[in-house]
């Protein structure tokens, strides 16, 4: 599946930045927003789901409220157990999903 770097939307007149897109900015109220690279972020908590519909005998899913380095939280699915505070790459699939896969240290 082809991913590429998450973005995220900043207002061209207050310089909110927000995620997912909205119609209005919701601090200001202007329609004028722009795309901005969330590139990374940092964990702030972590989930593990390990029963879902339909997925019958499937391995538990990884989970992530992760602050970007924009600004805005996204939830995202980890590429292996993270802890809080782990530095990590954002990419989206082509099916909208999040990645988190962790940053080499330094």
């Amino acid at each position: 599946m082809t991913a590429r770097a998450l973005m995220v939307f900043a207002c061209g007149a207050c310089g909110a930045v927000e995620f997912p897109r909205r119609l209005l900015c919701p601090q200001c109220g202007s329609a004028q927003q722009h795309e901005v690279a969330a590139g990374a972020g940092t964990i702030e908590e972590t989930t593990v789901v390990r029963h879902r519909a339909g997925a019958h005998g499937e391995a538990p899913v990884l989970l992530a409220t992760v602050r970007t380095h924009a600004g805005p939280r996204v939830i995202a699915r980890l590429g292996g157990a993270l802890l809080r505070g782990a530095q990590v790459s954002l990419q989206q699939q082509a099916d909208d999903a999040i990645i988190a896969e962790a940053l080499p240290p330094g």
